[in-house]
């Protein structure tokens, strides 16, 4: 079982991981293996003292994969562009791998927070509206992401999309690892 401790430290590295996602997609070139590397890291720290090593690892996987296909549905869509200086090897329309980063990042996560995205029948839905519009609007602010009009009806889509994926995911994680939530000791 992990410890408080060891999860609150572990959503503290989430957020720097999240972070560097950004940072690097800001700066571009060398720079977007920063979000990767960050991952690394945190996976690094954490899955030692995971001890559900596997299943945490599949469902972060699951995370990115269905993570991926929803921003590359999303581009193909025209719902959004990414700005090209962002992107490393994957090209358009392809989801680039600092958005994939942070779907797996978040993946990582649900092995400790599935149980609070499932204990209420809406909690992960508009956790996924609410956090589409946070990533989503950062990612614009710093350029990273463009929408074409109208903006309000793409924010609108991708709030739309998220509200069902982030509940599936939970979902999945759930029937993944078993049981809704892990257990912690004081």
């Amino acid at each position: 079982m992990m410890s408080k401790r060891a999860q609150k430290l572990n959503l503290i590295v989430f957020m720097m991981t999240s972070f560097a996602c950004y940072q690097g997609a800001r700066r571009g070139g060398v720079w977007l293996g920063l979000g990767p590397t960050a991952l690394a890291v945190h996976w690094a720290l954490f899955v030692p003292a995971t001890p559900d090593k596997v299943r945490r690892i599949i469902v972060a996987l699951m995370a990115g994969v269905s993570g991926f296909l929803c921003d590359t549905a999303l581009i193909a869509a025209n719902v959004y562009v990414v700005r090209e200086s962002s992107r490393g090897f994957l090209p358009a329309p392809l989801c680039p791998e600092w958005i994939l980063t942070l779907w797996l990042n978040f993946g990582f996560m649900l092995y400790l927070y599935r149980g609070v995205l499932t204990r209420r029948r809406w909690t992960a839905s508009v956790t996924g509206a609410v956090f589409s519009f946070v990533i989503m609007g950062n990612a614009s602010r710093m350029g990273l992401v463009f929408f074409d009009d109208p903006v309000v009806l793409k924010y609108m889509i991708i709030a739309v999309c998220w509200a069902i994926l982030v509940p599936l995911q939970a979902w999945l994680a759930n029937r993944i690892i078993g049981g809704t939530q892990v257990e912690t000791q004081s």
